[in-house]
């Protein structure tokens, strides 16, 4: 194959130019198929999607290391310092699948961020990624729209109606109608729209024509709304942070006037969101801030008790019930993410949140003094930052993959020259992409298994939910979950059938073997211990339990028959 130069001669095209030109385009084509997928089908919610999503990420990983010959190294040497804890943090949690499932997770968002930051060289391929996430954004707020306004009074009507069980917490959420998208919670809708706000703005004023503009100012308003039925608090203020910060490139002469206008704005809104869910608040137990408070105070006191490795990857849903104080609410997260990464992984890992912190902090300085082009994507970032202060969107990979692509897209490329390739790159990335996706395939093939024997149990198919859940536990044997389910169907179905009672038995004590920091598995060991009349065991279990978990009622021991005096 031959091209011309300039000088009329032809020069033959290297196999070494295909690939530097093709590389870039299918690196960009992993992260649009990433950004859709993560929005359009969370993985939280789809176990589909979130092997779908390593795997893209493990190709990605590939790509950039065969181009490693020609670009620079995309992490900096210190991050392997942190390696070694990471390692122990994982090797000493209590519960190895949970650890082993949030180090995946963590490693996917350092791989969106590679991803973002390999984009960011190249001007034509980052604005189409970004105009995707915007598309995502008009999406997720349609569907919003449509929850609050179609979906949600049907259901609640049903509710009513005695159409399908309900609670009364249930249908006092469809009232509300606080929709979430596509996503699991209000808040993270209103955090996933904080980051694409600040974008929309920025491609209304580049926008090359009016019909183009319009477009633009229609897809900001449309998710503006979104954004106000969420009635989140947290969103709101972090999406007038971020539009603030991005002022000096959208409006550069009235930005001044306009970030007054901005934050008087956001208070009002603020206010009008906490007058509109006054009933909330204003009900027992269920004010937001002061159970924020609260998860705020245990993972303190879970980093104070565990400092240097934490209590364990993905282990905060399991130790903060022995940390609960009256008022507080049972959750899986802290409510800070900085807080809750410190409890699982050690205070070590303040090193590099707080790192990334400041490289952010000084990018974003410096495109707000010269107005730079990358200052709404900066501002994006910076508001996915803020958020998990008061929020935990960083475990939520639906936000999370498109918030690490724009971190990666706002820092950048690292700047140098070429480097040769080193084979230990290459390792490292065929590890990447051989670990990473086959365990994300065998999770998820154990969560659709047990995810189906929850339906059919609640279907009435006890057999197939047994049946199922025996899979579940084959596919990942690891893994508590599925063993927990079989032992609690088999006290619900099958205690007369003395096969399936052993079996039960043995199940609940595997749950327990592999998650001995859960209350609730112990519990159900000292059932059976209580139904195969061996008490002293049942009485065993039943102490751990109520030490796991202090305030439950249904973990103290009965109290003894006191016995009257002069017998």
């Amino acid at each position: 194959m031959t091209e011309g130069p300039a000088g009329g001669g032809e020069r033959r095209v290297q196999p070494d130019d295909l690939r530097s030109c093709r590389l870039p385009v299918l690196i960009a084509a992993l992260g649009c198929a990433l950004l859709a997928l993560a929005v359009l089908l969370p993985p939280e919610i789809d176990p589909v999607a979130a092997a779908a999503c390593k795997v893209i990420l493990a190709g990605a990983a590939c790509l950039l290391a065969l181009e490693a010959g020609h670009r620079p190294v995309f992490l900096p040497s210190w991050t392997w310092g942190l390696l070694p804890f990471a390692v122990v943090s994982i090797a000493a949690a209590a519960c190895g699948a949970r650890a082993l499932d949030e180090a995946s997770d963590a490693m996917a968002l350092v791989l969106a961020a590679l991803i973002g930051r390999r984009v960011a060289s190249e001007p034509r391929t980052r604005d189409a990624l970004i105009g995707l996430l915007v598309a995502l954004a008009c999406v997720a707020a349609l569907r919003a729209a449509m929850q609050h306004h179609l979906i949600y009074p049907i259901e609640a009507r049903a509710v009513r109606a005695g159409a399908e069980d309900g609670s009364a917490l249930l249908l006092a959420r469809l009232e509300a109608g606080r929709p979430s998208g596509p996503f699991t919670l209000p808040a993270a809708l209103g955090g996933f729209l904080a980051m694409t706000l600040t974008l929309t703005l920025s491609l209304v004023r580049r926008a090359p024509r009016w019909s183009a503009r319009a477009l633009m100012v229609m897809a900001f308003l449309l998710q503006g709304y979104a954004l106000f039925l969420t009635r989140s608090v947290g969103a709101l203020l972090v999406t007038a942070v971020s539009v603030v910060l991005s002022l000096p490139r959208l409006a550069p002469r009235h930005s001044v006037r306009l970030r007054t206008v901005v934050l008087v704005l956001a208070i009002a809104g603020a206010a009008f969101f906490l007058y509109a869910r006054r009933v909330e608040i204003g009900s027992p137990g269920a004010d937001p801030f002061i159970l924020r408070a609260g998860n705020w105070r245990a993972a303190a006191h879970m980093i104070r008790d565990h400092p240097l490795f934490g209590t364990g990857p993905g282990s905060f849903g399991t130790f903060y019930p022995r940390y609960i104080e009256p008022g507080m609410n049972e959750t899986r997260y802290a409510h800070n993410s900085y807080l809750q990464v410190a409890a699982g992984w050690g205070i070590w890992a303040f090193v590099p949140l707080a790192l990334l912190a400041a490289a952010l902090a000084r990018r974003l300085r410096s495109a707000w003094r010269t107005g730079r082009e990358d200052l709404p994507v900066l501002a994006a970032a910076a508001a996915f930052l803020v958020h998990n202060l008061v929020d935990f969107t960083a475990f939520l990979p639906g936000v999370a993959l498109p918030a690490s692509v724009l971190l990666g897209v706002g820092l950048g490329p690292v700047p140098g020259g070429n480097r040769a390739a080193r084979p230990w790159q290459a390792i490292l990335a065929l590890l990447v992409a051989l670990v990473l996706p086959f365990h994300a395939v065998v999770s998820a093939l154990s969560r659709m298994s047990l995810e189906r024997a929850q339906a059919a149990a609640v279907d009435g198919d006890t057999e197939g939910a047994l049946r199922l859940a025996r899979q579940a536990a084959r596919c990942r044997p690891s893994d508590p979950s599925p063993p927990a389910f079989i032992a609690e169907w088999v006290l619900a179905h099958g205690m007369a059938d003395a096969g399936l009672h052993e079996e039960g038995e043995r199940a609940a004590q595997r749950a327990a073997a592999l998650d001995p920091e859960s209350a609730i598995r112990h519990y159900t060991v000292s059932l059976y211990a209580a139904a195969a009349s061996r008490p002293a065991e049942a009485n065993r279990e039943l102490r751990l339990a109520h030490r796991l978990y202090p305030r439950k009622e249904l973990y103290r021991l009965a109290p003894r028959p006191s016995v009257p005096e002069g017998r």
